[in-house]
Order: structure tokens, then C-alpha cells, then sequence
């Protein structure tokens, strides 16, 4: 089986990764790994620092895709697959695939106020990728990525993929979506 977690930075989907791997010990793999992989050494593909990942994954999607159908049609281990690079309205094709299982995680529900704490209260690791924003920064970043879930939220309910909202009791969510993976 394939796990498919898309979703917002920062809304659970590496948490979720560990806790598979964890509880259930199934592997996973970011796609940030493949994604920086790319930008550092294929630069004719087109990603460029300061895209959006929206416009990052309109460029990976080919290859997203393909990895997909692989493992889809191939491939019966377990594996969970994260990150931002993905769409609700590319995953769609997968939707009732009985290889592949897909949700979104994001926090549409959240006020900038609490997010920026939320952040702050995880950057305790020397290698978070926002661990130098000031205050300014990192509202500004809640903000858009605040936005950024209300649209997965919309997407997912367009393409009839399950949407977790980790903006209250991220833990509990988090476990919902693995319940969720692991029995539909």
C-alpha cells in the first residue's frame, strides 16, 4: 500500500511519517528530498528559488505521477509518502486506486496569532527550516500558509479527498489520519 500525505508546511505530515514508522513501522520519504535534489542538481526542469510549491508541483507532477502508478502498479510494501509538492486535483486521478490511500492535512482553522506560537514552540531543533524568522516573518508566513490550507480544504472537498485539520489537538488529528490511512 502507498500512504499519500499532501498538505501545508508545518500541519503534521513529517509527524505523521514518524508516527507510521513508529507504530506501524512502515517507511516513508519526504518529497522535499526529491524536490531539493532536483533544484540543486537538474536546474533545466524549472524550479527556482522563490517559487511557490503550488508552482514547484505543477512541475513535478510528472514525475510524482509516474513514481505513483510504479508503486500502484508494482510495488505491494507499505510505504508513506509526504509533502507540499502535491495537488488535490492531480491525486484525484489515484481516488480509488486499492493501492493508494490519500488525505491532506493543513490548519484552516487557526488564528495567525496561535500558528506563529505553534512554530515558535517547534523550532527548538537547530535545523528548522524557520528557526531564524523574527516575529514580522513568521506571522507573515502563518498567514499565507493559513491560506494555503483553506485551499487544500476546498480542493480535497472538490475531489472528495479526506481533509484533517490540525489546527486544535494536532496529536489526536494526527492519529485520526493514520486511522483513517490505515482502514479505508
Amino acid at each position: 500500500m502507498t500512504y499519500i500525505v499532501g498538505g501545508t508546511p508545518r500541519a503534521g505530515k513529517s509527524t505523521l511519517r514518524k508516527y507510521f514508522l513508529e507504530k506501524h513501522r512502515i517507511s516513508g520519504f519526504c518529497t522535499d528530498y526529491l524536490r531539493d535534489a532536483i533544484d540543486h542538481n537538474v536546474p533545466v526542469i524549472g524550479i527556482k528559488k522563490g517559487m511557490s510549491d503550488a508552482e514547484k508541483s505543477e512541475i513535478l507532477w510528472p514525475y510524482f505521477q509516474r513514481i505513483l502508478a510504479q508503486r500502484s502498479k508494482y510495488y505491494r510494501d507499505d510505504l508513506l509518502i509526504e509533502g507540499t509538492n502535491f495537488l488535490p486535483k492531480y491525486l484525484s486521478i489515484f481516488q480509488g486506486d486499492p493501492n493508494i490511500r490519500i488525505v491532506f492535512l493543513g490548519y484552516s482553522r487557526i488564528t495567525p496569532e496561535k500558528k506563529v506560537m505553534n512554530i515558535k514552540k517547534f523550532t527548538a531543533s537547530d535545523d528548522d527550516w524557520t528557526r531564524d524568522f523574527n516575529d514580522t516573518e513568521l506571522r507573515t508566513l502563518a498567514n499565507e500558509l493559513i491560506e494555503i490550507s483553506r485551499y487544500f480544504e476546498s480542493e480535497c472537498n472538490k475531489y472528495g479527498i479526506k481533509y484533517f485539520d490540525t489546527s486544535e489537538g494536532i496529536n489526536s488529528v494526527i492519529k485520526e489520519a493514520a486511522n483513517y490511512l490505515l482502514e479505508s
